[in-house]
């Protein structure tokens, strides 16, 4: 199913091998992305509220990468067309109104449910493997 996205916050430089290194859940929703799986620097992605989320490796979800409308290069992504919110609604066999956003790494990617925007704000301090 191909998507339709548009870019949310600016352009990151990441290397091939970003990755999502922690999802941590407590009402909000905080997601840290590496750059480079062998460096500690990267973003912080909060939410801070969620009507849900998921986390899957990048491969289930390679039919997204190959559409027209998905923007290459960016990290964050507001999902408009054809992305888990149109995957639910045709399960289900009904219409929702959901505001979709995924974080999109060569590694795992994580799709959220929710009405807000995310602040992404430069991630602080070394990374705990």
């Amino acid at each position: 199913m191909p998507i339709t996205a548009k870019p949310f916050g600016c352009q990151e430089q990441f290397d091939w091998g970003a990755d999502i290194h922690s999802v941590a859940y407590d009402g909000g929703l905080s997601i840290r992305v590496l750059r480079n799986r062998n460096r500690d620097d990267g973003i912080e992605v909060t939410f801070t509220h969620v009507d849900g989320f998921r986390l899957l490796d990048e491969v289930p979800l390679a039919e997204y990468w190959i559409g027209e409308g998905f923007p290459s290069g960016y990290l964050v992504l507001e999902v408009f067309d054809g992305g888990w919110a149109k995957e639910e609604d045709e399960r289900l066999g009904y219409t929702q109104s959901l505001r979709e956003w995924i974080i999109v790494t060569a590694g795992a990617c994580v799709s959220v449910f929710s009405k807000h925007e995310p602040e992404i704000h430069d991630a602080i301090g070394a990374a705990k493997i």
